[in-house]
């Protein structure tokens, strides 16, 4: 694999879309990844900003991981059971 496909295909991983961005002369303002296309160039796609971006030009916004609760009790174990009979 060249140099030039493991940057791209490790560019593509990144700048998913989805992924929350900041534009680097425009601070605090978070944007969406909406497209990464290795044949336009530059690359990058933004839903809010008409010009697409190079990598270098942006910075990647972490986004809190969800926490689950893989133990969880089932409603049948709060529920009583009444017997009739």
């Amino acid at each position: 694999m060249g140099r030039n496909n493991w940057n791209e295909g490790r560019e593509r991983a990144i700048y998913r879309p989805g992924q929350k961005v900041e534009v680097n002369h425009r601070p605090g303002i978070v944007d969406t990844v909406i497209a990464y296309d290795p044949s336009t160039v530059p690359p990058i796609v933004l839903q809010n900003d008409p010009q697409p971006r190079y990598p270098e030009e942006l910075k990647l916004v972490s986004t809190p991981r969800r926490i689950f609760n893989w133990i969880k009790t089932s409603n049948r174990d709060n529920e009583s059971h009444i017997c009739t009979g």
